[in-house]
């Protein structure tokens, strides 16, 4: 399948005229769109299209309603099959995405849904979450619960296999001044069912072979932020996250921003993280003898990385073209570096207008 940029911006445009239609109904005070292009290359020659489109639409004071499509458009594409596309494949990812919210004075519930396809797979997802406002808003607790059904192509037969995965987490955020934010977080996670990569071969005595994985993994991840407000329109972010797995996969990610708006309309920040994990305990470059477990996916390998991104933003603040008042541009570049030999050079672009609503 050639590569096709212009179609992905048929698609979004399309989708994009949809979503005007919905927003045209008088339902709403509040509304907006986001109108996104991403753009990513890398050293191994993958590029990247993600075009996406997302509308909020409140339809009456205590009901909201988001609608989000997207869609990638990849060549090279890597994770493929080796056998039938050494040199990768050109592929393409359309998922969208639609939740409801309802808030009760302090508490608000979201019920949800997502499908995704692209070439060799295919995800079905359902959620709900609630969150509560306490302590005269300082203080919001927030759940919630997902479940996924993951179908992975086992290409080039035209055979899928089902994957089910389990997640639920619990968060609380607490203001602690009147300019320090902090939030602490956990996620547990089940997954069950086809867990290999059928498109890698594990070197198995010198023989390239469909890897063997256990059908069942246990993921806990706890997470913690906290967001300070500096002197001069200036903002600092700290994250922490530290995930383990029975797999005895663990990681640790750590990432700090600081943001400054140089002037009312412009923002500039820049922002560092990085990311440290362990192997899992049948991962090996080679396998000999009769191991019970073996695979070649290099997401389960033991590896370090460093991500460095700067981002700008601009928001005219009295309309911009004729474009309605709100709208914003952002550019943002990242440079991601790993000591397994990945690296790769990220540019993205995002368009934000907010949505105008006609009466009837």
């Amino acid at each position: 399948m050639p590569y096709r940029p212009t179609l992905s911006l048929v698609l979004v445009a399309a989708a994009a005229a949809a979503f005007s239609l919905v927003a045209a109904r008088n339902w709403a005070q509040n509304n907006e769109a986001n109108i996104q292009f991403h753009g990513f290359g890398d050293v191994r020659g993958v590029t990247v299209l993600s075009p996406t489109v997302d509308l909020t639409q409140d339809y009456s004071e205590r009901t909201n309603l988001r609608i989000n499509y997207g869609l990638d458009s990849i060549s090279a594409a890597s994770d493929s099959c080796v056998r039938c596309h050494r040199e990768g494949i050109n592929s393409h990812r359309q998922e969208v995405g639609l939740s409801v919210t309802r808030k009760y004075d302090d508490l608000k519930l979201t019920l949800g849904g997502a499908y995704s396809k692209e070439n060799f797979y295919r995800a079905t997802t359902g959620l709900v979450s609630v969150s509560r406002d306490l302590a005269n808003a300082n203080t919001t607790i927030a759940g919630g619960f997902s479940f996924s059904l993951n179908q992975p192509e086992l290409h080039p037969l035209p055979d899928y296999e089902n994957q089910y995965q389990s997640n639920a987490f619990l968060s609380v955020t607490q203001t602690l001044t009147k300019t320090t934010i902090a939030q602490a977080g956990y996620e547990f996670a089940h997954i069950s069912g086809y867990q290999n990569n059928p498109y890698l071969r594990s070197d198995v005595n010198g023989v390239l072979v469909l890897g063997n994985v256990p059908n069942a993994r246990t993921r806990q991840t706890l997470s913690a932020r906290v967001r300070q407000a500096l002197p001069a329109a200036t903002y600092l972010e700290a994250d922490y996250r530290r995930y383990i797995d029975d797999w005895q996969v663990k990681s640790n990610t750590i990432s700090v921003g600081l943001s400054h708006y140089v002037r009312p309309d412009f923002l500039f920040a820049l922002s560092y993280r990085r990311y440290d994990q362990t192997g899992a305990y049948f991962w090996a470059p080679q396998y000999t003898g009769i191991p019970q477990y073996y695979t070649a996916d290099f997401r389960l390998e033991p590896f370090a990385s460093n991500t460095y991104t700067g981002r700008v933003e601009f928001t005219p603040t009295h309309g911009w073209f004729g474009v309605p008042d709100g709208t914003s541009l952002m550019l943002q570049y990242e440079r991601y570096q790993a000591d397994n030999g990945f690296d790769a050079a990220i540019v993205s672009t995002g368009l934000r207008v907010p949505v105008k609503v006609f009466n009837r």
